[in-house]
């Protein structure tokens, strides 16, 4: 194998001025939820898969965004209908409105910062304009507040939708190494974080709710509900 991480292109699109949405699984896996169903309602294409080595089919870690360096996690492929696939990270696009959409994957300890580049490097070939991150973060109030890279953005999400800077902390995992290497790489990116409960039993179990009130917001930013 040539390359620790590789992109498989699987069609030709032109978008004019494109916004990017990411998302990956994360806490209550909001992220996860928002992108797949901004896929679904935007009837976004897939148009590109990164693969990795570094990328595992079963995780050592539990939750999955947290790595560590000695549990690297288990290689392999998944069967499902008698077809094989391996873990990818997935591009979607649609031409109205203009986005890219992220379907995540966490990579492991080592290669997390490889893989995370490499997102941002095909993002900044799509000439994306704006990078938005979808996540959660431990709240007990259910509302959606802001973080981006730079003043004026969170200035405008105020002004615009009346979102406030309301965490602070770390950002774990695929979309938060998204988010930061945007800003070295000199792209707007917003954060949308929604506030969500932690179930102590399982970190990742899905909160829709929560979920729902960050595509509501997406919705007004980019109006792909008809």
């Amino acid at each position: 194998m040539e390359a620790d991480v590789w992109i498989e292109r699987l069609r030709k699109v032109e978008l004019e001025t494109p916004v990017a949405v990411v998302g990956s699984p994360g806490l209550r896996s909001i992220g996860k939820l928002v992108v797949n169903q901004l896929i679904d309602a935007a009837k976004a294409n897939l148009t590109a898969e990164l693969y990795s080595s570094h990328l595992p089919m079963i995780y050592h870690t539990k939750p999955s965004y947290v790595s560590h360096y000695s549990l690297p996690g288990v290689g392999g492929a998944r069967v499902k209908h008698g077809q094989v696939d391996l873990p990818k990270v997935q591009f979607y696009t649609c031409p109205s409105p203009s986005m890219v959409i992220v379907k995540g994957y966490h990579a492991n300890f080592a290669g997390q910062y490889d893989v995370a580049e490499k997102v941002v490097e095909v993002l900044s070939e799509f000439a994306v304009s704006r990078i938005i991150v979808a996540a959660g973060y431990g709240s007990e109030t259910s509302k959606v507040c802001c973080a981006a890279t730079s003043p004026d953005i969170i200035r405008e999400m105020k002004e615009t939708l009346n979102l406030e800077v309301d965490y602070s902390g770390p950002f774990y995992g695929f979309s938060g190494l998204v988010f930061g290497l945007a800003k070295l790489k000199g792209i707007d990116a917003l954060c949308l974080f929604a506030g969500t409960e932690p179930a102590p039993e399982d970190l990742e179990f899905p909160d829709p709710k929560a979920s729902e009130m960050i595509l509501d917001v997406l919705n007004q930013m980019l109006g792909f509900r008809k």
